[in-house]
């Protein structure tokens, strides 16, 4: 039986603003101290958060599965120091692609550097799983991060830019965007910044200009029912892509979560069957040979 441990954990950006995560592994697979465990990173997608719905059942599958893994909140999500509540207005409404890139090269850091303090994990094996939003966030750092040796992209968007030229007059004439969903007591709203991000780094951060050049392991995972990011975004993805590195799985009739909700009361089989898939997928692609040195 799995020995699951999870410790809380906040780092500091480069901007110094704090980055918080839980790192979760199996203790029994350590406690002779010869063990040495890969990494798992999640990032999250938008409007969502660490403690949303699945992360932290999905952050004990991982640490099950062999892996240390890390689930963290993006530093400018909206997230405070309380887990579940949307309080940081301001930071939500400055956040920017560059900065959840920067969020995660932060985590890749740790473990580099530091290693969270653990001295099992193994900085050599690293793989980073992104969903929505999050997939192209992690696409794009590990074309630029030799130190990832994985990617995952569980229902990801093809494009960053969704917007049309008369959405963004208006978003610039007014100054932001205001939304509606992300909490029912909440009205959140996104200013220029990102909006100047994608303007001002479009080469940077295209997508599928990123996987053509990625060059290490490629999981692709998305569902044909997924309203927000449709199955095409995947298709477009996977044309771009080294096939000789790249795997698609095409879920029929999945959607954008894989049966999952917030709360998570229930176990989801689509998204137990994408969490099998995606283990024996990095176990595979990060063993000691396919490595960084």
């Amino acid at each position: 039986m799995p020995d699951i441990y999870e410790k809380p954990f906040t780092l500091i950006t480069p901007a110094g603003v704090p980055l918080r995560g839980d790192i979760r592994w199996d203790n029994e697979l350590v406690k002779n101290g010869e063990n040495r465990l890969p990494v798992a990173a999640v990032c999250h997608g938008f409007k969502a958060f660490k403690d949303w719905g699945p992360f932290p059942s999905i952050g004990r599958t991982l640490a099950e599965g062999g892996f240390v893994s890390i689930v963290f909140n993006f530093s400018h999500n909206g997230i405070g120091q309380e887990p579940r509540k949307f309080v940081e207005h301001d930071k939500f409404a400055d956040n920017t692609i560059s900065l959840e890139i920067q969020d995660l090269r932060t985590v890749i850091d740790e473990i580099c550097s530091g290693s969270f303090g653990l001295p099992f994990i193994d900085r050599q094996r690293i793989g980073v799983i992104g969903h929505s939003r999050g997939g192209g966030v992690s696409i794009i750092a590990g074309r630029e991060d030799a130190r990832i040796g994985a990617v995952v992209a569980w229902s990801t968007i093809a494009r960053f830019n969704r917007y049309t030229e008369e959405q963004k007059e208006r978003w610039r004439a007014k100054g932001y965007v205001q939304l509606h969903s992300v909490s029912d007591h909440n009205l959140f709203r996104i200013s220029t910044a990102l909006l100047d991000d994608l303007e001002q780094n479009s080469a940077r951060l295209n997508i599928v200009n990123a996987v053509a050049a990625l060059n290490k392991p490629l999981l692709i995972v998305h569902g044909t029912a997924d309203i927000p990011a449709k199955i095409t975004e995947a298709e477009e993805l996977f044309a771009a892509a080294d096939r000789t590195l790249t795997e698609f799985v095409r879920l029929e009739g999945a959607g954008h979560m894989y049966g999952a909700k917030h709360p998570y009361k229930e176990p989801s089989p689509t998204l137990e069957h994408v969490l099998e898939l995606t283990l024996h997928w990095l176990h595979t692609h990060l063993s000691t040979e396919a490595s960084w040195k």
